[in-house]
């Protein structure tokens, strides 16, 4: 398998669909999202739009012979990422929620509220961004994982940041993703906070416990 890694192009719309399909592929626990959301481009707008429409400037993509294998959105300034999300994207996204651009079913409903309702009860772990003001997020179709290429698109990102000066990065995953609190730390992230999610949008289809957990990395 010939591997290798190479920056997003914003001017790809290949690079952009493939960033899209995998987010929803892989949303939950490295697995589909499609038993607990319908709409695939309200699912991918909500959590790519800022990373493919905004500012694309600071991701990567994993290749498998010629082939889209997964994806590291980044950005080194998560203030300014929260500040454009809050002022631009969600309201955006509602928008096409009342307009009916996203048909909504029943199911993404339920997702959605059960979102609001985390986000009302405070379930969200602040992290220190004077000290780690990067962060990335990292998805791989099943069939890419193990081969390598996680660990060498990391390790190309957080080369990219030393030379921004950036010296720190965080990450946000979940107990959901049993595999990926052992990759972090090989790459030398370590555990800084997490946090039980009393009702998780994957209820009732998981009503395992699930806790939410911020992993952070000196650069």
């Amino acid at each position: 398998m010939k591997k290798e890694i190479v920056r997003y192009d914003p001017s790809n719309p290949a690079h952009r669909e493939a960033v899209r399909r995998i987010v929803y592929d892989t949303g939950f626990g490295g697995e589909t999202v499609a038993p607990y959301f319908d709409n695939f481009d309200l699912f991918a707008d909500m959590l790519t739009l800022y990373y493919t429409d905004y500012d694309a400037s600071h991701n990567f993509l994993a290749m498998a012979d010629g082939e889209i294998a997964g994806y590291l959105l980044g950005c080194p300034d998560t203030p300014v990422c929260d500040s454009v999300t809050k002022r631009e994207i969600y309201p955006a996204l509602l928008r096409g929620i009342i307009s009916g651009r996203y048909k909504l079913t029943p199911k993404d409903l339920l997702y959605i509220r059960r979102s609001l309702s985390a986000m009302i009860r405070g379930e969200h772990i602040a992290t220190p961004t004077d000290v780690y003001p990067a962060h990335l997020h990292i998805d791989f179709l099943p069939q890419y994982r193990r081969a390598g290429l996680g660990s060498k698109i990391m390790l190309e990102y957080m080369d990219y940041l030393r030379g921004l000066g950036v010296k720190g990065v965080h990450l946000g995953t979940s107990s959901a993703h049993r595999s990926a609190l052992p990759f972090y730390a090989k790459l030398g992230f370590s555990v800084y906070s997490r946090l039980r999610m009393t009702e998780t949008v994957f209820a009732p289809l998981h009503p395992q416990d699930l806790y939410g957990i911020v992993c952070v990395k000196l650069l």
